[in-house]
């Protein structure tokens, strides 16, 4: 898999060389990572999540993405006892959110049943390249097959080298126009 980094001057990504690996923080998240449903509880931490992201990387958010308090105030009012078809898995690392991924699940008549779409998934630059988000990826693909998913789904742009080449390393089939599907079987999950 290429390892690609966001190049802000010429607005792409671009190929570079993989950072070596820290080997505590290798070991770290070896003995203490956990991938798991955020609940209401998480929202603090969920805020200095985005607060980090924003402030490590600033040049690929959209304006309106770094409203800060802006995000505060959606998060105030997340619920998500209120989206029973969303799920946002973190990645825990002793307390501190190092990952995010947001699942919605739909019924899809057209697909024969449900199916399950990867709406936003993003992990902290530092812990990039640690599998953090093959296991958001991995934990999705699971709660999809359990919802009896026939098919796990994203949009990634084309110009999107580093996330083209991480969802096909996944498994995924991508179209020119940027959808991504992997298929699933559902009846791995007791049948459906």
């Amino acid at each position: 898999m290429g390892w690609y980094v966001w190049d802000g001057k010429e607005e792409r990504f671009v190929t570079a060389e993989r950072p070596p690996r820290d080997p505590q923080l290798t070991k770290a998240l070896e003995e203490g990572l956990a991938i798991r449903l955020a609940d209401a509880g998480d929202r603090g931490k969920i805020f200095e999540f985005r607060k980090e992201a924003i402030e490590t990387e600033p040049d690929i958010w959209h304006p309106e993405e770094m409203d800060l308090d802006g995000f505060r105030r959606i998060l105030e009012g997340w619920d998500p006892a209120a989206y029973p078809n969303d799920f946002v898995l973190v990645a825990d690392l002793d307390g501190k959110i190092i990952g995010v991924l947001q699942l919605n699940v739909s019924y899809r008549i057209l697909e024969n049943g449900p199916s399950a779409w990867v709406e936003d998934i993003f992990v902290l630059k530092r812990f990039r390249g640690y599998g953090v988000g093959s296991r958001l990826m991995e934990s999705a693909k699971r709660l999809a097959v359990e919802k009896g998913c026939r098919s796990l789904n994203l949009l990634v742009d084309p110009n999107n080298l580093a996330g083209r080449s991480f969802y096909r390393h996944l498994g995924f089939e991508i179209t020119d126009t940027g959808w991504a599907i992997l298929k699933l079987d559902p009846a791995k999950a007791g049948g459906r």
